[in-house]
């Protein structure tokens, strides 16, 4: 029980660590500290690594503590039988479990918030360069190579070229 609550702190600890950086990635975003956001989503990744590897690790735990306490490892709801059997320190891992959930719904939120910001300021650049592109001459000549449309002049053409 006690490695398994250990684990849920470092993950716990790790879920803050996300958070911290999702919300530089956010004031990158709104200040236009491109740098910043780079770096920021650099850490990230790294980050939501070590999220995976650790979720991935408590697996281990979570059995180590069904056989400790004599629980069959054939259901999914695992922790919900250690909670119930985890005497003393079923309040603690609960705690633990509760915290990951909030903190998990945290990142959710600001990924969402984050892809939103940039989605809007993908649609500013594309109306901008939709503004820009008004000013453009119309080209002579339409993709295909011809000239549609236009009659040409000169006094070196005929009427057969």
């Amino acid at each position: 029980m006690d490695g398994l609550i250990g684990h849920l702190k470092i993950e716990i600890a790790l879920c803050k660590d996300l958070i911290a950086v999702l919300q530089r990635e956010t004031e990158s975003i709104v200040a236009r500290d491109y740098k910043a956001l780079y770096e920021a989503a650099c850490e990230k990744e790294g980050l939501v690594r070590k999220v995976n590897a650790s979720a991935g690790a408590r697996t281990r735990h979570v059995e180590e503590a069904c056989a400790f306490l004599g629980i069959q490892a054939d259901g999914g709801q695992h922790l919900d039988r250690i909670i119930e059997r985890g005497g003393a320190l079923a309040s603690e891992l609960d705690g633990c479990l509760k915290t990951l959930a909030s903190l998990a719904a945290s990142i959710r939120e600001l990924n969402e918030l984050n892809s939103l910001a940039i989605s809007s300021s993908l649609e500013n650049v594309k109306k901008t360069l939709g503004f820009l592109g008004n000013f453009l001459q119309p080209s002579a000549y339409k993709p295909g190579g011809g000239a549609e449309g236009l009659a040409f002049k000169g006094s070196r053409l005929s009427k057969g070229a």
